[in-house]
C-alpha cells in the first residue's frame, strides 16, 4: 500500500507509544462501558447468560471437581465444553474468572478488548497507513467503539471480540511477507483468537487477508515476479499455518473433530440486505428491534457511525482513494458480502453453498465488521489529508493547519458515538445477579428449589434438559430430573449396585450376570470413554454395552485428540520462545515494529 504520510519517513512503534495508546484506549473504554460497571451486579442479557453459565461450568469443573473442563454437565443435558467451537473458557484474558465472578470476568473482558482494539487499529494507521498520531488515535477510537462492536458485544457476543484485532492482523500479514517475526506474532494472533471462541472471526479474516493478498501483490507490480518474494510469501503461510496451528492444537484438534462429525443445525437462509437498512445501519441512533424485510433483528444491522464520522470517512475515501485504494478495495469487497443473497452469484450465498465453514454459518450483515475497520480508517485519512491544508494566511505568514478543526469535529463524532453506546448499554446490562448457592451433595438434573438463573445452576450443583447452546445434539434424550441415581440398567437382571457422577465423570459398580446395557442421565458424544463395555448412542442418551460379569466402570469424557493437541501446542510454543530468544540475540535493539521501507 502507498504510504500515505512523508515518503522519507519510516513509521515505527515503540512498548511506550503502545502502552500509553493502550492507557489512553482503556480510560475511553471505562467511560464508553460504564453503564455495565454501574449495573453491577446486575449481569448481562441477550446471549449474555447461555455464555456466563459456560464459563460458571469450567469454574465449578475445576474448583469443585478439580477436573480440566471438558464437559458442561449443566445445560441440555450435557454438552461438550472445551471442545465446543464457541466456548472461550481456553482465552488468557478470562481466566480473572478463577479468582472473581465471572460477571466481573465479563466486564474486564469487554473492557480489555475495546483496549486493545485501539491499540490494533492505532497500529495499522500508523505503520500501515503512515498516519499521524493523532489520526492514528481517532482511527483506533472509532475502530474500537462503533456500532459493530456495541450492539454485538452488548448483546452479549462475547467470542465476537476477537473481530477487534483485525487491523493488527493485516499489518503482520503483509510485514511477514519480509519479516518471519512477524509471521510468528501473526500465528500467535491467530491461535489467540482460537483460544478465545473466535469461530466467527476468523472465517472473516481468512476473506479480509485473501483480500489483502490480492491487492497487495498487485501493489507491488514487477517486484512480485521476484523469485525472492515468492520465497518469502510462501515462507511467511508456512510460519502463520505452523505457529497457529501448533498453538492452538490443545483446543484446534478436539474443535476439528466435533466439527468433522457434526453438522451446525442452523437451517436455510436466504437474508438479503436492502438499500434502506444499508442506510439505517450506520445512521440510525436508535431502531426497533426487528427490521422490515430482513431475517433479523436490529442487532445483527447496527453499525451506527453518525453523520459526522461517515461524513469524514466519505471525505477520507475522496482524498486518499489513490494511495488507500487498497482499503477501497476490501470493503467493496465486504460490503458484496455484507449484501447477503441479492443474487445467484452474490460472493455470500456461494461461499454459503459449497464452501466449509461458510455453510454453518449465518447472518451475511456481520461482514459490516470490516466494513467498519475501513470506514475507521478513512476517518484517520481525512484528519491527515483535510487537516494538512492550511488556513487563509494573513499577509506575511503561511496560516495554521485545519488539523484542530478536524480533529475537533472528529473527536465531536467520537463522543456522538460513544454516547449512542451509553444510552444502548443502560438497556442491556439488567439481568439478575449470581446469588450465593448451596450446592447440592451430588450433581443432578432439575429438582425442587432449582435456580432460574441458569448461570446460578452450576454452583447449586444442578443441571437442566433444557437448551440455548447450538452445540446440544443430545436434546430430547430419555434423561429424568431429580436428586436420583445417575444410571440405570436397561437389561433385565443387570444391576447397579452404586454411581456417583461428578462433571466429567461416572463411577459405578455394576452386576451383569448375561451382560446387557446401562444407561447413564448424560447425552451421548463420541468422545466418552469407558474402562468396561462400549458407550453407545441410545436415542442421543449415553448407555454403555456391558460385558457379563461383575464390573468396576470408570466413565470419564474427554476428547480423544487432547493429549496429543496438548503436546502439539506446548511444543510449538517452547519452539517460538527458543525463536524470539534467538531474535533477541540476534539483534538486541529490535523494535516492537520494523521501519516500513
Amino acid at each position: 500500500m502507498s504510504p500515505l504520510g512523508p515518503k522519507d519517513r519510516a513509521h515505527t512503534s515503540s512498548w511506550r507509544e503502545m502502552f500509553f495508546v493502550f492507557v489512553a484506549g482503556l480510560a475511553v473504554s471505562l467511560y464508553a462501558w460504564w453503564p455495565m460497571v454501574a449495573a453491577y451486579p446486575l449481569a448481562q442479557g441477550g446471549d449474555g447468560p447461555p455464555y456466563q453459565k459456560t464459563l460458571e461450568a469450567a469454574v465449578v469443573s475445576i474448583t469443585r471437581y478439580s477436573e480440566f473442563p471438558f464437559w458442561n454437565a449443566y445445560e441440555c443435558g450435557g454438552l461438550p465444553l472445551w471442545d465446543n467451537p464457541q466456548a472461550p473458557i481456553g482465552a488468557p484474558l478470562i481466566w480473572p474468572m478463577f479468582f472473581v465472578n465471572t460477571t466481573i470476568a465479563m466486564a474486564v473482558w469487554y473492557i480489555l478488548h475495546s483496549a486493545i482494539g485501539v491499540v490494533c487499529m492505532w497500529r495499522f494507521a500508523r505503520e500501515e497507513l503512515r498516519l499521524s498520531p493523532a489520526a492514528s488515535t481517532a482511527s483506533g477510537l472509532v475502530w474500537a467503539f462503533c456500532g459493530f462492536h456495541q450492539q454485538h458485544y452488548s448483546g452479549g457476543h462475547v467470542t465476537f471480540v476477537p473481530f477487534l484485532y483485525f487491523p493488527l492482523a493485516w499489518l503482520l500479514w503483509r510485514r511477514s511477507w519480509e519479516s518471519s517475526r512477524d509471521a510468528v506474532l501473526l500465528g500467535m494472533l491467530v491461535a489467540w483468537m482460537f483460544y478465545e471462541g473466535a469461530v466467527y472471526p476468523l472465517p472473516h479474516l481468512v476473506l479480509l487477508l485473501a483480500s489483502c493478498t490480492f491487492t497487495g501483490l498487485v501493489a507491488r507490480g514487477r517486484r512480485a515476479l521476484d523469485a525472492s518474494f515468492w520465497r518469502g510469501f510462501f515462507l511467511a503461510a508456512v510460519i502463520v499455518s505452523v505457529v497457529g496451528v501448533g498453538l492452538s492444537a490443545a483446543r484446534m484438534l478436539p474443535v476439528l473433530d466435533q466439527l468433522r462429525s457434526r453438522t451446525r443445525p442452523i437451517g436455510g437462509e436466504t437474508d438479503a440486505l436492502q438499500w434502506s437498512t444499508l442506510r439505517d445501519m450506520f445512521l440510525h441512533r436508535s431502531h426497533g428491534r426487528g427490521v422490515m424485510g430482513q431475517a433479523y433483528v436490529w442487532p445483527e444491522y447496527g453499525a451506527y457511525f453518525g453523520p459526522i464520522l461517515l461524513a469524514l470517512a466519505v471525505l477520507g475515501a475522496v482524498v486518499g482513494a489513490l494511495e488507500a485504494w487498497e482499503i477501497l478495495v476490501a470493503m467493496a469487497v465486504c460490503v458484496l458480502l455484507m449484501g447477503g443473497h441479492f443474487s445467484e452469484y452474490a460472493p455470500w450465498h456461494l461461499l454459503k453453498g459449497h464452501v466449509f465453514p461458510f455453510k454453518e454459518m449465518r447472518v451475511p450483515s456481520r461482514f459490516r465488521a470490516e466494513v467498519s475497520m475501513c470506514l475507521a480508517a478513512f476517518v484517520g485519512i481525512a484528519v491527515d489529508r483535510i487537516g494538512a491544508k492550511r488556513l487563509v494566511p494573513r499577509p506575511g505568514h503561511r496560516g495554521e493547519t485545519l488539523r484542530p478543526i478536524v480533529l475537533a469535529i472528529c473527536f465531536l463524532g467520537i463522543g456522538d458515538m460513544v454516547g449512542v453506546g451509553l444510552e444502548w448499554f443502560q438497556q442491556c446490562f439488567t439481568s439478575p445477579a449470581l446469588v450465593q448457592q448451596k450446592p447440592s451433595e451430588h450433581l443432578y438434573f432439575g429438582g425442587p428449589d432449582m435456580a432460574p438463573n441458569m448461570s446460578d445452576q452450576p454452583r447449586q450443583n444442578r443441571g437442566r434438559l433444557g437448551c440455548w447452546d447450538e452445540w446440544a445434539w443430545g436434546q430430547g434424550a430419555p434423561l429424568w430430573e431429580g436428586d436420583v441415581p445417575q444410571a440405570r440398567a436397561l437389561t433385565p437382571l443387570v444391576v447397579i449396585e452404586s454411581v456417583s457422577r461428578t462433571q466429567n465423570t461416572f463411577t459405578l459398580i455394576v452386576d451383569a450376570p448375561s451382560g446387557g446395557e446401562v444407561q447413564l442421565n448424560t447425552t451421548y458424544d463420541r468422545q466418552w470413554q469407558s474402562s468396561v463395555g462400549t458407550p453407545q448412542d441410545h436415542h442421543a442418551a449415553l448407555k454403555i454395552a456391558v460385558p457379563p460379569g461383575h464390573h468396576a466402570i470408570a466413565v470419564r469424557y474427554r476428547p480423544r485428540l487432547f493429549v496429543a493437541g496438548a503436546a502439539i501446542s506446548t511444543l510449538t510454543l517452547l519452539a517460538v520462545c527458543m525463536f524470539g530468544i534467538w531474535q533477541r540475540r540476534r539483534s538486541p535493539a529490535y523494535p516492537i515494529s520494523q521501519a516500513i521501507p
